[in-house]
């Protein structure tokens, strides 16, 4: 690519990637009456600047964050300006999900030598400081958070996951980049390709999960509508076939990954939600039709049966005519706002018939 614009925190950037949702999930959010805050994840490839070793956590942190609010305005302005045309940052994003891989050359020095980690080892360290970009020292529930991030990787490497990123520092001595036979080398590779890809395939999910749970949210606000709620029972079912249930092939490590981003991020249980709100709504789409039925059955009782009775008794006069039918359908409304007034469930049908029309028409 073109020699790219300096960054502000000095991150050396080599290629971006930008992956998109497809036409059924775009069309999907596109129906939607919530605004929709993004409709794809930009992956930016590049290098850290070569800060002291013990820097490192810092350098990190203020590349990933592009929140103004923490003063890092010129940074979220120049990951824009990086993006493809017609691109931009989701207004609701304020720190990007980094990926990164640390090794040494001559050993990992301790990045805190004080209390806090005395029993931490360096490798931990490096672990936990680099996947919270922070070079504060831990609390004393963090060893077992770091356990619990922890995944199944080969020994050369040590690796932790959660809603930040993936964050891998190898064990051994690293000889360099370009040396032959260099093991660091496949796992930038892998790191940079399908491990990133796992990251942006999570971050795909949380998109379109928090785009359904605003709709549903809306809708939720009024008398939902049949057509409405199907169409997004139709298009959740479409989504946990496709995007949640979507796979590495053979890739184990891969696959564990977006689990694992999946859990830290809550989206099984945001999924899980989505499933019962609209099972809810769809059962009140269901009990408000089954109302609307028996009111207008009331309706035609009420009307129907003096009206029958009325008109049977006029055919039955002698002189049938039509100011004796007029009488008579003025006794017949006469006796049908008597029933609705003397019969409490009657006037409950028609208040109910009448409110519910009333909003169905309103929106």
């Amino acid at each position: 690519m073109p020699q790219a614009e300096a960054s502000p925190s000095r991150f050396q950037l080599s290629a971006i990637e930008l992956v998109r949702l497809n036409d059924t999930a775009l069309g999907a959010l596109k129906d939607m009456g919530s605004p929709v805050h993004a409709n794809g994840v930009a992956l930016l490839h590049g290098v850290l600047p070569p800060d002291p070793p013990t820097q490192l956590p810092k350098t990190l942190q203020e590349c990933a964050d592009v929140d103004p609010h923490h003063g890092q305005g010129a940074q979220r302005s120049w990951v824009a300006r990086q993006l493809p045309s017609g691109c931009r940052i989701a207004d609701t994003e304020r720190e990007a999900v980094h990926c990164t891989l640390v090794t040494a050359q001559s050993g990992l020095v301790r990045l805190h030598p004080g209390r806090a980690q005395r029993n931490w080892d360096s490798l931990d360290q490096w672990l936990w400081h680099l996947h919270h970009a922070t070079l504060y020292p831990p609390g004393p529930e963090a060893a077992e958070q770091l356990h619990a991030m922890r995944l199944p990787l080969p020994t050369k490497v040590r690796g932790v996951l959660g809603v930040r990123g993936l964050t891998l520092v190898g064990t051994e001595h690293d000889p360099g980049v370009g040396v032959p036979r260099n093991y660091y080398d496949g796992t930038s590779y892998h790191l940079a390709t399908l491990y990133a890809d796992a990251l942006a395939l999570a971050r795909l999910q949380q998109t379109v999960l928090d785009a359904f749970g605003s709709e549903v949210a809306r809708i939720g606000e009024h008398e939902p509508r049949r057509r409405k709620v199907a169409q997004m029972e139709r298009d959740l079912l479409v989504f946990r076939r496709s995007y949640w249930a979507a796979g590495f092939g053979r890739q184990g490590t891969v696959d564990a990954m977006v689990r694992a981003w999946q859990q830290s991020a809550g989206l099984p249980q945001s999924l899980q939600s989505l499933v019962s709100d609209l099972g809810e709504l769809s059962r009140q789409v269901q009990s408000a039709e089954t109302e609307t039925t028996n009111a207008i059955l009331g309706l035609l009782a009420a009307v129907g049966l003096p009206l029958t009775t009325g008109l049977a008794i006029w055919q039955g006069l002698p002189q049938a005519g039509a100011s004796s039918l007029f009488r008579i359908l003025g006794a017949t409304g006469v006796v049908t706002v008597g029933l609705v007034t003397l019969f409490p469930g009657l006037r409950r049908l028609f208040v109910d018939l009448f409110r519910r029309k009333r909003r169905g028409g309103g929106r």
